[in-house]
């Protein structure tokens, strides 16, 4: 990953994703960011196809794929809510070689707010590497919209359906171009 300050570029794909951040963190407490095994399997488990079992990392499809990384990245996610309004949104583009590699990470629009983007930073951190990018996509870039949004804190704690499954408030689409 590219360690220096994020610059704006542009870039193609767009994949909505929202901030994972609760209104009261007192409410449930101090937040653990979850482990990489974690973060995985409950992302397998949200793009499984229903009726069958959770893909690995290197069978995912196309749509499960970007599936998978907008929920990965947002697995990472943690913001104090006091500190970042409801309107923050920080774009940012990644370029990921065909083995899931993060090659560089650019800041295509800062939210203002530091503790949202240094968020958005760390997150893209942690996340990294990326399974392999299916030949079907044909993409090498992918642009994310981080913001806040309102979530009920029960149901992020565990056993309940979190990242990217239902009722977890997160915004989630894509276009690919």
């Amino acid at each position: 990953m590219n360690k220096k300050r994020l610059p704006p570029i542009v870039f193609s794909l767009t994949l909505f994703l929202s901030a994972c951040a609760s209104d009261d963190v007192s409410s449930v407490g101090p937040h653990v960011r979850p482990s990489p095994q974690e973060v995985m399997n409950r992302c397998l488990a949200a793009v499984a196809t229903p009726g069958f079992a959770p893909p690995t990392e290197a069978t995912l499809g196309a749509w499960q794929w970007k599936r998978y990384v907008s929920c990965k990245l947002g697995g990472n996610m943690l913001v104090n809510p006091k500190k970042v309004p409801m309107e923050s949104e920080a774009i940012v583009s990644i370029r990921a070689a065909s083995d899931g590699s993060i090659v560089s990470v650019k800041l295509l629009r800062p939210s203002g707010n530091d503790d949202l983007d240094e968020a958005v930073e760390r997150a893209i951190d942690a996340a990294g590497p990326l399974p392999a990018v299916p030949r079907a996509l044909h993409l090498a870039r992918i642009d994310m919209h981080f913001h806040r949004v309102r979530v009920d804190p029960l149901a992020l704690q565990p056993g309940q359906p979190g990242i990217g499954g239902e009722h977890n408030g997160r915004a989630l689409a894509d276009d690919s171009h």
